[in-house]
Formats: C-alpha cells, sequence, structure tokens
C-alpha cells in the first residue's frame, strides 16, 4: 500500500486570481454604491429614484466591470503567448544560449554546480520542461496559465460587482425613513468591504487589518458624496 498523502498544513488561497477578480469587483461595487446612493439621499431624492438610479448604475457598472477585466485578461493572455512562443524559438534555435542562461537563473536561486548539473541533465531531454521552467524563472510566469478560461475572471468580477452594488440600495426599496436607509446601507456595504478585503471566509488567511483599511476607504466615500448632496441639493 502507498503512503497516505498528508493533508497541507498551511494551504494556499485557492483560485487566487479569480478571488481577486471576485474582490476587486465586489469592492468597486460596493465603494461605488453607497457613494452613489449616499450622493442621491443626501441630495433629497425619493427612494424610487434612488432605486431606479442605482440598478442602472449596478447594471452599467458590471458590464463595464466585465469587459474592462476581459480586455485586460485577454491582453495578458496575449502577451504570455508570445512570451512562450519567443522562449520556445530560443531553446531550439539557440540551445546553448538558453542552456546558459537557464544555468545562471539556477545558481541564481542558490543550487550549486552539481545540481545545476544534473536539472539540467533532465531539462535537455524534456524540451517542454525546460520551456516551462525558463517561463517560471526568467519571466515569472507559468504556462498553465493559458489553459485559463478567459470568461471565468471578467464573469465573476462583473457579478461581484453587480451583487455588492445592489446590497448598497437594498435599505432604499423598505418604507423606512432616509436617515435610517443611509444608516442601513452604510453598514451593510462596509460589513460587505471588511469580509471581501480580510479574507474572513478563508481559514486561516483572516487580515482584518486590510478589511478595515477597505470599510474606512468605503466610509469615506460614502461620507463625502453624502455631503456633496446636501450641498447640491441647497444651490
Amino acid at each position: 500500500m502507498g503512503n497516505p498523502v498528508q493533508q497541507e498544513k498551511h494551504p494556499h488561497i485557492p483560485a487566487r486570481r479569480l478571488l481577486d477578480r471576485i474582490v476587486l469587483g465586489g469592492s468597486d461595487g460596493a465603494i461605488e454604491g453607497l457613494a452613489m446612493t449616499a450622493a442621491l439621499n443626501g441630495a433629497g431624492l425619493g427612494f424610487g429614484t434612488i432605486l431606479l438610479a442605482g440598478f442602472a448604475f449596478a447594471v452599467a457598472g458590471s458590464v463595464s466591470m466585465f469587459f474592462s477585466t476581459y480586455l485586460s485578461n485577454k491582453s495578458e493572455l496575449d502577451l504570455l503567448r508570445t512570451d512562450v512562443q519567443r522562449e520556445k524559438m530560443e531553446i531550439e534555435t539557440e540551445p546553448e544560449e538558453e542552456r546558459a542562461e537557464m544555468e545562471q537563473l539556477l545558481m541564481k536561486d542558490g543550487y550549486d554546480q552539481q545540481e545545476v548539473r544534473t536539472i539540467m541533465e533532465r531539462l535537455l531531454k524534456d524540451k517542454e520542461l525546460w520551456l516551462k521552467e525558463m517561463l517560471r524563472r526568467e519571466l515569472r510566469i507559468n504556462i498553465e496559465d493559458l489553459e485559463t478560461d478567459p470568461f471565468v475572471r471578467p464573469v465573476s468580477a462583473g457579478l461581484a460587482f453587480f451583487l455588492l452594488a445592489l446590497l448598497a440600495l437594498a435599505p432604499y426599496a423598505l418604507s423606512i425613513q432616509g436617515i435610517v436607509a443611509l444608516g442601513s446601507s452604510v453598514v451593510l456595504c462596509l460589513a460587505a468591504l471588511f469580509a471581501l478585503s480580510s479574507r474572513i471566509f478563508i481559514p486561516g488567511h483572516f487580515k482584518p487589518v486590510a478589511g478595515l483599511e477597505s470599510a474606512l476607504i468605503g466610509g469615506v466615500a460614502g461620507g463625502l458624496l453624502y455631503l456633496v448632496g446636501i450641498l447640491i441639493s441647497r444651490v
């Protein structure tokens, strides 16, 4: 029987890049949604107007977040493919130069001469492995990133923006006073910002300071725009 696979004591954050898009989209949605609704509240607009404007903002913002993330991701993948093709060409046409460069990278990472020789013997037998190692050590990129779905991160970012922007609107759907709706919206959004930025939902990766910083930014943005709304209503 083989040895049982032991569970890692300190697991890494799963789907780190996907989570980053969710945090980015959600944080933007919460901060911008809170700021906008606070401004409209301060201007004394009715709840119906705030809901309509807020929903339109949530839709427009989520679409913008989707396309901006998609274009950014596409550009990143295009650059990655270019780097992969260039390194592959150099390994095929300039093997001695690439070998010397790889040896220098390995030594820079702390391997001694004997270890470098052993590693290079293995890499010279497998050019795909050589390519992966060259990309990872020289350019700090992983070839596996080319296999990611180009729509997963954009959809995640856009959906997170939409849901968190709607969260800022939720209190305005109730028959309560304007200041109570504002306070409820602030509490909901700041709690969401704290949860997203602190990673409270990921065991072992809770960062309360990051959560507090994000909540503070959201609170300041909401407060400033509320005052702007009041000033505009008095002009």
